[in-house]
């Protein structure tokens, strides 16, 4: 069962990420200059590989050579995987020079202009869901304009992942009830015995198709969307959405988190 799905194709509970997938994460985490490197030494098949792997001062780069050589041992393309890695780094670095990043906040209005309010701002970004959201949070109340909305997504075929802290794995959290209870989603927690003592599940995230995120201070109740005094960080574009959904779907994979 996969976390979210995307236009890359699914994550998996335990499974391995296909060439495509795995040259795109390679991309978020290596200078360009790097990738094209590694993408001339896949072109030269094995030996490519090792005499990169031999001058290369980095440790993540070594072990892209490794990750590389592993595949050309079940490869039998060397130019397709150099052109993966070639196309990979290049769709990256033109996601990054079109990255757009705002403020949004909750609070009282100064005039400035200085962000979008956090309860429209979410319910825009749910509406206009494709494929999938991600939506984490401590503090999860049904607050019905974001209920309205993402009910609405899983009409149209959205697929929903809530991940939220409960009682149960965290005795501190004092809150009860299922969020938004009535919602096609798949529910994942943090399991109690895979977090330190005392640990609390605090992000507040949601992420839309892999490409847009707002991270910040707000949980999705409605005093959080329009009372307190909240910030958020809006990203459209760049690796960071989909960074955060692949480390979610790690975290699952790797047993930290399971199906509520």
């Amino acid at each position: 069962m996969s976390v979210v799905t995307s236009a890359r194709g699914p994550i998996r509970d335990g499974g391995q990420p296909d060439d495509a997938q795995w040259a795109a994460v390679l991309a978020d985490q290596l200078p360009y200059s790097d990738m094209q490197r590694l993408a001339a030494a896949a072109a030269a098949g094995p030996s490519g590989v090792n005499a990169l792997r031999a001058q290369a001062p980095a440790p993540v780069l070594r072990d892209a050579c490794d990750q590389l050589t592993a595949r050309l041992v079940r490869q039998s393309s060397s130019e397709y995987l150099a052109g993966v890695i070639a196309g990979s780094a290049s769709a990256v670095a033109l996601a990054r020079k079109r990255q757009h990043i705002d403020v949004v906040w909750t609070g009282p209005e100064t005039g400035t202009g200085a962000g979008r309010l956090t309860a429209s701002v979410v319910t825009d970004l749910i509406d206009q869901a494709h494929r999938s959201i991600l939506l984490v949070s401590f503090a999860t109340n049904n607050e019905p304009a974001i209920e309205a909305s993402l009910t609405a997504a899983a009409d149209r075929g959205v697929e929903i992942t809530l991940l939220a802290e409960r009682h149960e794995d965290n005795p501190g959290y004092t809150a009860s009830g299922t969020p938004f209870p009535g919602l096609r989603a798949v529910r994942l927690r943090w399991r109690a015995d895979r977090r330190p003592h005392g640990a609390a599940l605090h992000a507040k995230i949601i992420v839309i198709d892999d490409d847009v995120a707002l991270a910040g201070s707000a949980n999705f109740t409605g005093r959080a969307m329009a009372a307190n005094l909240e910030c958020g960080i809006l990203i459209r574009g760049g690796p960071q959405p989909r960074a955060i959904r692949d480390h979610v779907g790690d975290l699952w994979s790797r047993g930290y988190l399971v199906r509520d």
